[in-house]
């Protein structure tokens, strides 16, 4: 699977939830805190069938204007090599490899098993040559 996440970052949270659960009423969303940040994240109505890949609704407070959906590519074949290829071949990494983990309001930091599939893994953020802010996932 090449995409493995996206995020879809929204001003106003309820709003959002609110208009995406109205039109994919075959899924649900679960709303957590993740490190201080709402986020609504896409899951099935029905528990028999899986989604190949999920997001969720990211609220975004500080920006001004919407930086667009951010995908994630899966990096299970060589996160650090991808990373590398990437900075070689002109973009630029954002935030290098960076283990998921959730930080508590007491500042202890757990690491999760994550809703991209439910492993520990890891991501990515890099800017491509044309500008645009993409991710990469890997379990490992």
């Amino acid at each position: 699977m090449l995409i493995r996440w996206f995020e879809i970052p929204v001003f106003d949270f309820k709003r959002a939830v609110d208009f995406y659960s109205r039109v994919f009423t075959h899924v649900k969303l679960d709303i957590v805190d993740f490190n201080g940040v709402a986020h609504a994240i896409f899951k099935p109505r029905n528990p028999d069938k899986n989604f190949d890949m999920t997001g969720a609704l990211v609220e975004s407070k500080k920006l001004t204007s919407s930086p667009g959906v951010v995908l994630f590519f899966s990096a299970n074949v060589g996160m650090n090599e991808i990373i590398e290829r990437i900075k070689i071949n002109g973009g630029t990494i954002v935030l290098e490899k960076t283990l998921i983990r959730n930080y508590q309001k007491d500042g202890k930091a757990i690491i999760p098993q994550n809703a991209i599939d439910g492993n520990v893994g890891y991501y990515s953020y890099f800017m491509d040559t044309e500008g645009n802010k993409l991710g990469l996932y890997s379990n490992n």
